[in-house]
């Protein structure tokens, strides 16, 4: 997803916001739809999403963190968060990487192809090394912290204090 300063509204529409009744699988058909409406479509289960600069500004709602997970995307890499919205991910066991350099490379080799592009490449990410790395290149990122590690491990927040 090549855009850069995506809203809330882009990634979960402010319309569903507080239906509180929409199962995870509702929330999952309706992420991206004012973006993308054919997103849903593109991204399959177990996708790795890269977004562009400066993701998720405005509003904070939490459904624009789970709507993603809901879908099945296993992590978001951006070329920059708003902090409310990384905070708000890891607390939902949801992980975002910030790595402005693949993102660089991919919206050069992606420009013009779409609002949503699936490029088919194959990802690595290795936590320990705190490096993705795609084909032949390497990008480093900054590692998860251990609080970070432990609520993805725990499925979120909540689920952490469930379990206390």
């Amino acid at each position: 997803m090549p855009r850069d300063n995506l809203n809330t509204d882009g990634i979960y529409p402010g319309k569903y916001t507080y239906m509180d009744g929409m199962s995870s699988k509702q929330q999952a058909e309706v992420v991206m739809e004012n973006y993308d409406p054919d997103f849903v479509n593109i991204v399959g289960h177990g996708d790795i999403l890269a977004g562009g600069f400066r993701f998720r500004h405005g509003e904070f709602p939490r459904q624009a963190a789970t709507a993603l997970m809901h879908k099945g995307i296993r992590l978001l890499i951006a070329g920059s968060f708003s902090e409310t919205y990384k905070r708000n991910a890891i607390n939902n066991g949801f992980i975002v990487i910030e790595c402005p350099g693949l993102i660089r490379d991919l919206k050069k080799a992606f420009q013009n192809q779409g609002t949503t592009v699936n490029t088919r490449k194959t990802v690595n990410v290795d936590f320990e090394q705190a490096e993705i790395r795609v084909e032949d290149k390497h990008y480093h990122f900054a590692p998860l912290g251990r609080a970070a590690q432990q609520l993805v491990v725990e499925g979120g927040l909540l689920n952490k204090i469930k379990k206390a």
